[in-house]
């Protein structure tokens, strides 16, 4: 069986890199507190790749790594083109300014307390997408997310048509859901999308007075057309 590796304290260029451990590291690699300062091109981690507190500055082109991606403490700005993460990446504590297109995370992507202001067209994540707080405007087209997506503290208000979450919205100060026996739940609240626009505004400010209301001038729209849009994809896929 292979062994995770963990290189402790070296101080190794990215050829002697190359050359004792080559392109593909089939288990987790742990590079936290060595003197490294770069890795090879085409590198494939098939576990997990930590670099914190490592001198390394940039990431390299082509890279995959099959598990989590930890770059917490580092000086890296950005992320490489093509990069492919299995497990989560959380950027949280980094210095990355922008995600590259077509990237694609496999687990969650956690970007709460970043200076990321943009998403990236046709980002894919397979677990949860944190938005929280961070100064991103608008959500990107084509954007499929398997967990909730949590825009809490954010200046988003619209939902692209092409949207696909597979978990909960969360949009402060409620959780909107869509269960698959149908209809929208908002909170505890749970109508057919047909009932939600009916409501007068006295009837939603009935269900938690001002607050509701105040969530519901802002988000009805988007949600019902969100909603709907939802709605004809469960049909097309059960005919």
């Amino acid at each position: 069986m292979t062994k995770n590796i963990r290189v402790d304290g070296k101080n190794m260029t990215v050829e002697e890199f190359q050359k004792e451990h080559g392109l593909t590291v089939q288990n987790d690699l742990y590079l936290e507190g060595t003197q490294i300062t770069a890795l090879p091109d085409n590198l494939s981690v098939g576990g997990s790749l930590d670099l914190e507190g490592t001198q390394i500055t940039a990431l390299p082109d082509n890279l995959s790594v099959g598990g989590y991606l930890h770059l917490e403490g580092t000086q890296i700005t950005a992320l490489p083109d093509n990069l492919s993460v299995g497990g989560y990446l959380h950027l949280e504590g980094t210095q990355i300014t922008a995600l590259p297109d077509n990237l694609s995370v496999g687990g969650s992507l956690h970007l709460e307390g970043t200076q990321i202001t943009a998403l990236p067209d046709n980002l894919s994540v397979g677990g949860y997408l944190d938005l929280r707080g961070t100064q991103i405007t608008a959500l990107p087209d084509n954007l499929s997310v398997g967990g909730y997506l949590d825009l809490r503290g954010t200046q988003i208000t619209a939902l692209p048509d092409n949207l696909s979450v597979g978990g909960y919205l969360d949009l402060d100060p409620y959780e909107v859901s869509f269960p698959e026996s149908g209809g929208m739940k908002i909170g505890c609240q749970r109508h057919s999308i047909d009932e939600w626009e009916a409501f007068t505004d006295s009837e939603i400010a009935a269900m938690e007075k001002q607050k509701a209301l105040r969530f519901w001038k802002k988000w009805k729209e988007p949600l019902l057309a969100y909603a709907r849009v939802r709605l004809e994809q469960q049909k097309q896929a059960a005919e």
